[in-house]
């Protein structure tokens, strides 16, 4: 009896499991004596494995019999030639000697011409990460909510539509709009819950964090994913030494849960410190873009003369200094000219009270000293949306919101954004983002 006619005189299509005693495969073989597995049947050689739960067991089929509940009528004689590749089974039996000796077989699912690896174009189904990975990435970030509790931070719950995404000039956001009835109102994916978290501190809160999904378009490689998690927390009436001694006990409790070795301290480095060691150059808040296109010329890296001022300095950061950072670590960089502020603080030696963490050459983190003058808020808000304009980037709305709160009150506060993916990927040595989640997004 061959497969087909098997299937059409035997099989009770998708029969029900016994879920009360049936083993993933990842159990099953720790276990000894008598088992029922569930798991995915695949070749290995001229033998058979079964598969699930991020285990592997091989199965002996000698002395089988087909199991009554799962067929219609007397089921036949056993006959391993009628199982395919991809088939799901649950087989009764005992483990001996690291495998499954079948005893009896019940077929859950019998995989056809349009399945697993027979289906044709498009590429069949296949999940991109193991139990095992999944498992590491909850503890990691379970890790993470326990560290912040322990410390008396609330979590927080923002919006995942936002009016307003951020208005740095180089986000590209993804848009959406709200319907309800007759009315229309855009609106956005978030790129950072910054501007709620923010609103939160005005509101009273003063230990505040955060994990959340955000989602920035035309970010994709390596290190980039159109969807990541971002992990943000603020302290209110507090500065950057607070949230780097965080960062250092973060990622120390981080690699406690993943059983890995704890990252050496923070070493702190400004940024002038960089350019005078790697070029030895004087960079300063006041330094002009002649002076740096000098510089680029003797480096030998490529810039116009049409480049800002941030661009030719972001060319030789990138090109000359950041490959410089991927070694020992990791590095916390201080320091930014004032261009770069963002929505940090400008200190008074006229450098951006900011710094960003560099480990294994990923940017992890990026920390600001809260601005919390309204005014220079909204001056801020409204420079980022002139240069999205002259770059003809579509323009983003204020969070007018925001706005309202700031002009209540922000308290002193450092706050950082770190990139959970890439903390993960620092800690276990995974090479690409992408690695970091069961369903990446590659390319467009």
């Amino acid at each position: 009896m061959n497969r087909d006619e098997f299937l059409a005189a035997h099989w009770r299509r998708y029969p029900p499991s016994d879920a009360t005693g049936t083993l993933d495969c990842a159990a099953a073989a720790a276990a000894a004596g008598p088992v029922r597995a569930g798991g995915r049947l695949l070749r290995d050689g001229s033998s058979w494995t079964l598969c699930s739960g991020g285990g592997r067991v091989p199965v002996r089929f000698a002395a089988s019999v087909w199991l009554p509940q799962g067929a219609r009528g007397e089921p036949p004689p056993f006959d391993p030639a009628v199982l395919r590749e991809g088939d799901l089974l649950a087989i009764d039996g005992w483990m001996i000697d690291g495998a499954l000796a079948a005893r009896g077989v019940l077929l859950l699912f019998a995989a056809d011409d349009r399945s697993w690896r027979h289906r044709p174009e498009p590429v069949p189904f296949r999940l991109h990460w193991s139990p095992q990975a999944a498992s590491r990435w909850g503890a990691f970030t379970e890790s993470v909510r326990r560290f912040f509790v322990a410390r008396g931070f609330n979590e927080a719950r923002t919006p995942t539509l936002v009016p307003s995404p951020g208005t740095e000039p180089f986000l590209e956001p993804f848009v959406t709009k709200i319907v309800f009835g007759s009315s229309e109102a855009a609106s956005f994916l978030p790129t950072s819950p910054e501007f709620h978290l923010k609103k939160l501190l005005a509101g009273g809160f003063t230990r505040v964090f955060e994990l959340k999904e955000c989602f920035r378009n035309n970010e994709s490689g390596s290190h980039h994913q159109f969807e990541f998690l971002m992990l943000e927390w603020y302290r209110a009436y507090s500065n950057l030494d607070a949230i780097a001694a965080d960062c250092d006990e973060l990622m120390a409790a981080a690699a406690a849960a993943l059983g890995v070795p704890a990252p050496a301290s923070l070493v702190r480095v400004t940024m002038r410190d960089l350019f005078q060691r790697r070029f030895g150059f004087e960079l300063s808040p006041s330094t002009p873009k002649t002076d740096l296109l000098r510089l680029a010329a003797d480096q030998a890296v490529a810039v116009d003369a049409t480049d800002t001022w941030d661009e030719v300095f972001f060319r030789l950061f990138l090109a000359r200094i950041e490959p410089e950072l991927a070694a020992d670590g990791p590095w916390l960089v201080a320091g930014y000219p004032p261009s770069q502020a963002a929505l940090a603080r400008i200190g008074p030696d006229g450098w951006a009270d900011r710094f960003e963490i560099y480990w294994k050459g990923l940017e992890i983190a990026n920390a600001f000293h809260e601005l919390n003058d309204p005014d220079a808020n909204v001056e801020r808000f409204r420079r980022d949306s002139a240069e999205r304009a002259a770059s003809g980037k579509p323009p983003v709305p204020h969070d007018e919101e925001l706005v309202n709160a700031l002009y209540q009150g922000l308290p002193p506060s450092g706050g950082i954004a770190l990139g959970m993916d890439r903390l993960f990927m620092a800690l276990t040595g995974i090479e690409r983002i992408e690695d970091t989640r069961a369903f990446p997004r590659r390319g467009g």
